[in-house]
Parts: C-alpha cells; structure tokens; sequence
C-alpha cells in the first residue's frame, strides 16, 4: 500500500512551509519513499533509503513555496510508481 502525505502552513495566504511524503508499506512499517519539504528554508526533494537516509538531495532553488508544493503533489502524483519501483532496488 503506498499513500501521499501532504502538509503546509500559510500565513495570510502565503506558503510558509511545507512537507510532501510518499510513504509506502513494508515489512509492517510505513517508509518514506520521496519527500519534498522546506526544511534549511529552501525547498527541495529527498529520495530516502529504507532505512531513512537520504540518498539524494535535489534544490528547486528558483521555485517560490507554493509552487514548489504544487510542483511535489504533481509529481509524486504521477511518478509514484517510478519512485517506488526506484526505492525497493535501494
């Protein structure tokens, strides 16, 4: 079972911070696949091992919150089984 786990904050409107997880099902535990935050105040993609580690960091440096946050959904939406496929060869 593999679901999208979506969270933010705005402030009058604005996009101040979020965090965007493709979690999956294995081994009767939930793991982070993909993740997509704001943390280090910039936004940015994590591809996670099974143990949680980051394997890969990529910036979206020039992309404001709340595109970033529409950006993560649009593709962990439509990849999601690129990127699970991806996570269970880690």
């Amino acid at each position: 079972m593999t679901f999208l786990q979506v969270e933010f904050l705005t402030v009058r409107g604005r996009v101040v911070s979020f965090v965007v997880r493709l979690m999956r099902a294995m081994g009767g535990r939930w793991l982070n696949v993909v993740r997509y935050d704001t943390a280090h105040g910039l936004p940015h993609r994590d591809l996670l091992d099974r143990h949680g580690r980051i394997v890969r960091k990529d910036w979206l440096l020039e992309m404001p919150f709340d595109q970033a946050l529409t950006y993560a959904k649009n593709d962990l939406e439509t990849n999601y089984e690129r990127y699970c496929e991806a996570f269970e060869k880690r």
